[in-house]
C-alpha cells in the first residue's frame, strides 16, 4: 500500500508540475509553491527503503521538473533584479528634475560683493545649469545688471555661490537677486529675493568642489575621417555615402516641419573649397506631398548616416566643424538616431530658428528624447545655454565651431570647441547609433525666408568607434 501510494503521489504531482508549466505562464510565486510540492513528493519517494521501477522512474522525472522550476525560479528572479536596479526601463524613463532655487541672505552694509548661494536639492544625473540676475532694488544697484551662469555637473556639491558686484548697499539698502528661467536640465524653484544691508549680517562664498569641465578626447579607433571637400553622399545613401532622406522619408510632419528634404538634383548642396554647404531656401514650387497633399513650400537640407556604416557606433565619439545658419525659421541641428528606430534619440545642437527669443550667433541647446516604438516618453532638453557661459565666443554663425559628443555605457557628454557643455546619465545602453547632419525649415508658409543665412558649412565630420 506504501509503494502504491508514494507513486501515485509521485506521478500525480509530476504530471500536474508539468500541466501547468506547459499550459499557462507561471509566476514566480507559482513555481515556489510547485517547488515545494515537488520536494515533498522527492522526499516521499526517498523514504521508500526499496522503491519499485516505476518509483525510481517517477523520482527522475521530479528531479528533471525540480531542476526545470529552479532555472525558472532563478531566472525570474535575476531579470526582477535587473528591471527594478533598471531606473531608465530600457530607455523609456529619466530621474525626476532636480529643482533649483537661490536662499535668502543678507549682507554687511558697505558690501560691494554679494555671494549669491544657489541651492539644488538633490542630486542629478545630468548637468544642471541656472541662471541667476542680480539687479536693482531699492537703493542698491547692482553694477552691472547682469546674468551668470551657476553650473551643477553630476557628482557636485548642492550648494554654490556666485559673485556679483553691487553699490548703494547701505543700511536698509536692497539689491534683488533672481533665476531669469528654468535651469537647463532641471526646474526652478522659489522666486526672486530681496538682498538687505544689514549690521552684523555675513556672507561669504561657499568653495567650489565640483569638477571641472572635461575636454573633449575622443573615445575608440577613428574609423570616419572627412572633409566637406571629401564628404560623399547620395539620394539613397550607402557604404561610405549619406543619404539625403530621413530613414522614414522625406518630410517630419510631427516637428510641423514646412520643408522637403531635397534630393541631391534640387540644389541644396555645394562644395565650397574644403567645406560643403548645405543650403535650405524657398522654393520656385512647393512640394506636394501625401494624401491629402501636403504643401512644403521650402527645401530643407539632410546628410543621414542610417546607411552608412562606416559612420555607425554603439560606443564612441562624433565631431562636426560647422558654422551655423542664421535665417529665422531655420532649424540647423547635429544629432545621432539609432539604427533600429526613433525614438531614441540624442541632440548635440539645434537652432530653434523658429523661436523669435533664439539667438542663433550665442545660443545653444542639447537634449536626449527617450521612449520606444515611435512614442516619445521622456525628454530631457538644455536650451537656455549660452556660449559665453563656457566662456567661448559667441560666432556660431559667423565662425566655425567644433561640436563634440562622446557616448559610453554610463555617460553622454556634449562638447563645444573642445569644452564639455552638458553631461547625461546614459539611459540608452546598447543601441547603435548614426549621425544626422541637417537644416530643417520651420517658417512660415507665407515667410519670404530671405533674412539672413539659410545654410549650415561643413568643414569636416569625424566618427570614432569604440564598440
Amino acid at each position: 500500500m506504501k509503494h502504491s501510494l508514494v507513486r501515485g503521489v509521485t506521478w500525480a504531482c509530476a504530471m500536474a508540475v508539468a500541466q501547468l508549466g506547459l499550459a499557462q505562464t507561471l509566476t514566480v510565486e507559482q513555481a515556489k509553491e510547485m517547488r515545494k510540492d515537488v520536494s515533498t513528493a522527492q522526499a516521499a519517494v526517498d523514504s521508500d527503503p526499496s522503491p519499485s521501477a516505476e518509483a525510481v522512474k517517477a523520482k527522475a522525472a521530479l528531479d528533471r521538473v525540480g531542476k526545470q522550476l529552479d532555472t525558472f525560479i532563478s531566472d525570474a528572479e535575476k531579470a526582477a533584479a535587473e528591471k527594478a536596479a533598471d531606473i531608465y526601463d530600457k530607455g523609456k524613463k529619466y530621474p525626476p528634475l532636480s529643482s533649483v532655487q537661490i536662499e535668502p541672505f543678507d549682507v554687511a552694509p558697505g558690501a560691494t560683493v554679494v555671494q549669491v548661494p544657489v541651492v539644488m536639492d538633490k542630486p542629478s544625473v545630468n548637468t544642471v545649469i541656472a541662471h541667476v540676475r542680480v539687479y536693482d532694488g531699492k537703493g542698491g544697484r547692482a553694477d552691472p545688471d547682469t546674468s551668470k551662469a551657476v553650473i551643477f555637473r553630476p557628482g557636485d556639491p548642492l550648494t554654490k555661490t556666485v559673485a556679483f558686484k553691487v553699490k548703494g548697499m547701505t543700511e536698509g539698502s536692497t539689491v534683488k537677486a533672481t533665476q531669469q528661467d528654468e535651469p537647463d536640465g532641471g526646474k526652478r524653484k522659489g522666486g526672486p529675493i530681496d538682498i538687505t544691508a544689514k549690521a552684523g549680517a555675513t556672507n561669504d562664498a561657499v568653495p567650489d568642489t565640483g569638477r571641472a569641465a572635461l575636454k573633449f578626447e575622443p573615445t575608440g579607433q577613428l574609423v570616419y575621417n572627412e572633409t566637406g571637400a571629401t564628404i560623399q553622399y547620395d539620394d539613397n545613401g550607402g557604404p561610405g555615402k549619406f543619404s539625403t532622406a530621413l530613414q522614414h522619408g522625406r518630410t517630419q510632419v510631427g516637428n510641423g516641419e514646412t520643408g522637403y528634404y531635397g534630393t541631391v538634383d534640387m540644389g541644396g548642396f555645394s562644395r565650397d573649397g574644403d567645406a560643403l554647404v548645405l543650403t535650405s531656401k524657398r522654393l520656385d514650387k512647393p512640394m506636394s506631398v501625401g494624401q491629402p497633399a501636403m504643401q512644403y513650400p521650402f527645401l530643407a537640407v539632410m546628410l543621414s548616416g542610417h546607411n552608412t556604416p562606416e559612420t555607425q557606433f554603439k560606443y564612441g565619439s562624433a565631431e562636426w566643424v560647422v558654422k551655423m545658419s542664421n535665417r529665422k525659421g531655420s532649424w540647423p541641428a547635429l544629432w545621432l538616431l539609432p539604427v533600429a528606430g526613433w525614438p531614441p534619440e540624442i541632440d548635440v545642437y539645434e537652432g530653434f530658428g523658429y523661436n523669435g527669443s533664439w539667438v542663433f550667433k550665442s545660443d545653444l541647446s542639447t537634449n536626449l528624447h527617450g521612449g520606444d516604438n515611435n512614442q516619445r516618453t521622456f525628454t530631457r532638453p538644455a536650451q537656455r545655454m549660452k556660449m559665453s557661459d563656457f566662456g567661448l565666443k559667441n560666432t556660431l554663425d559667423s565662425e566655425f565651431h567644433t561640436f563634440g559628443v562622446t557616448v559610453t555605457p554610463e555617460l553622454i557628454t556634449m562638447f563645444v570647441d573642445g569644452v564639455e557643455t552638458m553631461q547625461y546619465a546614459n539611459p540608452f545602453k546598447g543601441e547603435t547609433w548614426y549621425p544626422l547632419t541637417n537644416v530643417a525649415v520651420k517658417a512660415e508658409p507665407n515667410s519670404k525666408y530671405d533674412d539672413g543665412s539659410g545654410a549650415m558649412v561643413l568643414k569636416s565630420l569625424k566618427i570614432w568607434r569604440a564598440e
